[in-house]
């Protein structure tokens, strides 16, 4: 049999029979969901003591209504006297009484690669046995042997590569995006057990280089409308939210690339269900318009530190919309391509000199106004044989730029 040596730091006064007593919740679900769980059946219940057990750690057998349970000292309070924890050690060598050998939760977990929690469901399913501890003499839970070797076992046979939050991260997408991809088939990925009766997904290297062709963007395409517009929500990213309590909310993706809101005021993330339902934020604008004719774009890099940015983006949602325009966030700058066109432009918030440093490629105008975007590129048509189209088109593939794109670029260098 294990062993317990516990040392008393200080003297403690032991509740006495009879004496009334409250549980105390002295760990989180996340470091001990044995205790945690075993603690908050009694949760705010007045409990009677019953019996106390001096060896070999203080405990106390206490009454709850129709319920019995055994409790250390420090896991109870009366209300009154400050309560002064024991520490101690538990000497587990991994067997019980030589007859059967046991991880600990924690080696569970760690050989499982899951949390403890899951560790505790894992118990609750049967899927591992526990050992039983009535009078909880072990710190920790402890788990036949085994049966957490067959388990251990089982999930080695298990596929081996990417998870979805790491395959979004890797092509900057959002988790949901990648889920969404994985059920119409765009990713390919194998379900295996997770956890509490789930799946999770697998993706191999294989399949990430499939869809990195197909769905990363790559800086010579054009951004796609995933990178900045939450489908779901209706969302833009950088668009302006507020409320009677917030003045000014921005749209922004987190690590995870997932949409949320960022108070600029007080510097604080927020999630989006906290942000629609603390905070009560809406929309300051629409961000729809009608769709513009093809006459080409007009190429921006703004810097995000700098004044005219969120006044322009808010412009531009406002006025030309999401159908019109192109976002893609870099680490300091926002690349944009906008519809070439001709929109109202009343603002005094900024002008045109404001953007001009920033304009890569097209033309802008303030006429009468009028906003004036013309591309500096014009469209036109050449006939080709199919097999040379065919040709140009599995090139520029492979490079992940546009067929157009991929002809100005070998006409450039011939020409040049």
């Amino acid at each position: 049999m294990n062993k317990l040596n516990h040392k008393k730091n200080t003297p403690t006064v032991s509740y006495e029979i009879e004496e009334s007593v409250y549980v105390l919740q002295t760990c989180t679900e996340e470091e001990d969901p044995e205790s945690f769980y075993y603690f908050k059946q009694f949760e705010k219940k007045e409990g009677v003591i019953l019996e106390v057990i001096e060896h070999p750690r203080l405990q106390y057998r206490v009454k709850f209504g129709q319920a019995e349970a055994v409790l250390y000292h420090e896991e109870l309070t009366n209300g009154n006297q400050q309560d002064v924890p024991i520490t101690g050690t538990d000497n587990q060598e991994g067997w019980e009484g030589g007859k059967v050998e046991w991880y600990t939760q924690k080696e569970v977990a760690d050989l499982l690669g899951v949390s403890k929690a899951t560790v505790y469901h894992y118990g609750k399913q049967k899927k591992i046995i526990k050992i039983l501890d009535p009078h909880r003499l072990h710190k920790e839970a402890r788990y036949e042997k085994a049966e957490v070797d067959r388990l251990v076992y089982e999930k080695q046979s298990f596929p081996t590569g990417m998870s979805p939050n790491e395959v979004a991260k890797k092509l900057g997408l959002s988790v949901q995006s990648v889920y969404k991809y994985i059920q119409d088939g765009s990713i390919k990925a194998e379900a295996v057990p997770y956890g509490d009766e789930r799946i999770t997904y697998v993706i191999s290297e294989t399949a990430y280089q499939e869809a990195e062709k197909s769905l990363k963007p790559t800086e010579t395409q054009r951004p796609k409308k995933y990178e900045y517009y939450d489908s779901k929500n209706d969302m833009a990213l950088f668009q302006r939210f507020h409320s009677s309590k917030i003045p000014e909310a921005r749209v922004v993706r987190n690590e995870e690339n997932v949409f949320g809101f960022y108070l600029p005021n007080i510097q604080k993330l927020l999630t989006y269900e906290e942000g629609i339902n603390n905070y009560a934020l809406k929309p300051s604008y629409s961000i729809h318009q009608t769709t513009l004719d093809y006459k080409g774009y007009v190429e921006l890099h703004v810097p995000k530190n700098e004044v005219v940015f969120y006044p322009f983006l808010d412009y531009l949602y406002e006025i030309w919309g999401v159908e019109n325009i192109r976002l893609r966030e870099q680490s300091e700058t926002v690349l944009l391509y906008i519809k070439a066109g001709e929109k109202p432009l009343k603002t005094e918030v900024f002008g045109i000199a404001d953007l001009l440093p920033y304009l890569i490629s097209g033309e802008i105008h303030h006429e009468d106004d009028i906003l004036i975007l013309r591309s500096s590129n014009r469209k036109t048509s050449l006939e080709l044989p199919i097999e040379l189209l065919e040709t140009i088109s599995d090139l520029a593939e492979q490079e992940g730029i546009s067929i157009s794109k991929w002809v100005e670029q070998k006409l450039s260098s011939i020409i040049k």
